[in-house]
């Protein structure tokens, strides 16, 4: 029965490992991909998207950030 309960936490403690080293990976690439796109630390890279155009680089200054806030 000892060994089982061992067992079953090696399990747990590698799933943990491994979703750790995942979310490591994925934070990597955000952080490389935000450094290339110029992207403000405080500013979702998706942003842009919602406002038509490279609105990251600018932090919603841009004309067509407030074109689309008066068209919404």
């Amino acid at each position: 029965m000892g060994k089982e309960i061992i067992d079953a936490l090696l399990s747990v403690l590698k799933a943990a490992a491994g979703f750790f080293i995942v979310m490591a990976v994925w934070l990597g690439i955000q952080g490389y991909a935000r450094r290339k796109t110029g992207c403000a630390k405080d500013r979702d890279m998706l942003d842009y998207m919602l406002h038509g155009c490279a609105n990251c680089l600018h932090g919603g200054n841009c004309e067509k950030s407030k074109e689309r806030a008066q068209i919404l």
